[in-house]
């Protein structure tokens, strides 16, 4: 289980060190194009902001989980819930290609 957290904790790492850095360079587009009286949302910066936060967490709780064993299991799931969300999205993407051939109609 430790070579599991491990690998979980190093993607989730280099998964938040991107989204920040996607972060901080949206925010320089954003103030670039601000100074230069072009409008721009603050969407795309703050999405990547809040993911990048999320992700620095959840690699925050893998160490720690990693380093003690007496974590509750409600920590130990929290960490998990990303992989199980994408484990269960690819499932339901190969059920729907190979049950309907990839047509909606």
């Amino acid at each position: 289980m430790n070579t599991t957290t491990l690998i979980t904790t190093i993607l989730y790492t280099l998964t938040a060190a991107y989204l920040l850095y996607m972060a901080i360079l949206n925010i320089f587009v954003y103030v670039a194009n601000s100074n230069l009286g072009h409008e721009e949302s603050f969407k795309m910066p703050l999405i990547y902001l809040i993911s990048g936060i999320v992700f620095s967490v959840l690699s925050y709780l893998g160490y720690k989980i990693y380093k003690s064993e007496d974590v509750i299991l409600l920590l130990k799931i929290i960490f998990y819930l990303p992989l199980i969300i994408v484990a269960l999205y690819v499932i339901w993407a190969i059920l729907l290609l190979l049950s309907a051939g990839g047509k909606w109609n």
